[in-house]
C-alpha cells in the first residue's frame, strides 16, 4: 500500500477499497471507473452540442433575415443539422409547400407558382399550425438529447457504491473476530461511497447546468415558433378582409351609439403622411418578427400601429 495515502484518512479509505478481493470489491471499483470516463463523455460532448447549436442558430437567424422570400432558403435546399430554429422553420415550409404546390420538396420556380397558387384557407391554416408545432417538438427532443444518460450514470453509480459498502460490511462482520476493531471494516465500506460520490459529483452539477440551459433555450424556440409562424400566416393564409367587411355593410345602425360616435377633434391624416408631415414608413413583417435581441426598436413603431396613440398624438398637434 502507497503510506502517502494514510496522511489523509478518506484517502486510506479509498485504497482500502480499492485492496478489496476481486469480486466484488474490485469488479465495483472497476464498474465505476467505466462510469466516470462515460460520464466525462457525455458531458464534454453535449456542452459542444449546445455551443454548436446556438452558433447553427445564431448563423440561421442572420440567413434567414437576409432572405429576400419567405421561402428562400427552403427553395434554395439550405441545410444545418444543428440548427434548431431551422428544425421548426422547415416544417412549416414543408407544410405550406405541400398545400399550396402538393409537393413536400422543392420545385423549379417555386416563388411564381406559390403567388399563382393563392392563399392558405382556414383549414390549411390549422394543418400549417401543427407543422410548426411538430418542428417545435423534434426541435425540443433533439435539444434535450443526451442529458438523460446522466440521470442512468448518477443511480448505476449511487447503486454500485451501495452494494460495495453493504457487501464489505456484511463480510466484515462475519468473519469479525472478539478482539479486533471495527474501524477499518466500516472504513473500506465508506471507501466505496466515497468513490462513488466522485463518480456522480460531476454528473449531477452538470445535469442541473444543463437543466437550467435547457429551459432557457426551450422559451426561446417556443418565441421563435410563435414568430416564424405569425410570419408565415400573415405571409400565406388567407385574411377575410372582404366577408367582414361585407357583414359590416348589411348591418347598418339606424342611430350609431355615442360610443360609437367619431371624435369631434380627431383630424385625419393621409394615409401617406403622419402629423410630423414626415412619410409614415411601414415595417416589414420579416424585420419586425425576426429582429435581432440586441436591435434597438424604433420609438415610432408601435405610436404609428396603435389606433388610440394615434389619434392622441392628432388631438396633441397643434393647429
Amino acid at each position: 500500500m502507497n503510506p502517502i495515502l494514510f496522511d489523509f484518512p478518506s484517502l486510506g479509505s479509498i485504497q482500502s477499497a480499492l485492496d478489496q478481493p476481486v469480486f466484488p470489491g474490485k469488479l465495483v471499483i472497476w464498474l465505476l471507473f467505466m462510469l466516470s470516463i462515460v460520464s466525462w463523455v457525455m458531458i464534454l460532448s453535449k456542452a459542444l452540442q449546445l455551443w454548436k447549436i446556438r452558433k447553427a442558430d445564431r448563423d440561421f437567424g442572420i440567413r434567414l433575415r437576409q432572405a429576400n422570400t419567405t421561402l428562400e432558403l427552403f427553395e434554395a435546399g439550405w441545410r444545418d443539422e444543428f440548427s434548431l430554429q431551422f428544425l421548426i422553420y422547415l416544417a412549416g415550409a414543408r407544410e405550406t409547400a405541400f398545400q399550396l404546390l402538393g409537393s413536400r420538396n422543392p420545385v423549379r420556380e417555386m416563388h411564381r407558382k406559390i403567388q399563382e397558387a393563392g392563399k392558405l384557407s382556414d383549414q390549411q391554416g390549422s394543418f400549417l399550425e401543427g407543422a410548426f408545432n411538430a418542428g417545435l417538438r423534434q426541435a425540443t427532443m433533439k435539444l434535450r438529447s443526451g442529458v438523460a444518460g446522466l440521470r442512468f450514470v448518477v443511480a448505476f453509480a449511487s447503486l454500485l457504491g451501495i452494494i460495495g459498502c453493504v457487501w464489505t460490511l456484511m463480510s466484515g462482520f462475519d468473519a469479525q473476530q472478539s478482539d479486533q476493531p471495527l474501524g477499518p471494516v466500516v472504513g473500506t465500506a465508506l471507501g466505496f461511497l466515497a468513490i462513488a460520490l466522485l463518480v456522480v459529483t460531476p454528473a449531477i452539477l452538470a445535469r442541473l447546468a444543463f437543466s437550467i440551459h435547457l429551459e432557457k433555450r426551450t422559451y426561446e424556440l417556443e418565441k421563435f415558433r410563435d414568430d416564424i409562424a405569425r410570419l408565415f400566416e400573415r405571409k400565406f393564409a388567407l385574411i377575410e378582409v372582404a366577408a367582414v367587411a361585407s357583414r359590416d355593410a348589411d348591418h347598418v345602425d339606424p342611430e350609431p351609439r355615442d360610443e360609437d360616435r367619431e371624435p369631434e377633434n380627431q383630424v385625419e391624416f393621409p394615409p401617406s403622411e403622419a402629423p410630423d408631415g414626415k412619410k409614415k414608413r411601414y415595417h416589414s413583417v420579416r424585420d419586425r418578427l425576426l429582429r435581432p435581441p440586441g436591435e434597438p426598436r424604433g420609438g415610432d413603431e408601435f405610436s404609428s400601429l396603435n389606433p388610440i396613440a394615434r389619434q392622441t398624438r392628432a388631438a396633441e398637434s397643434p393647429s
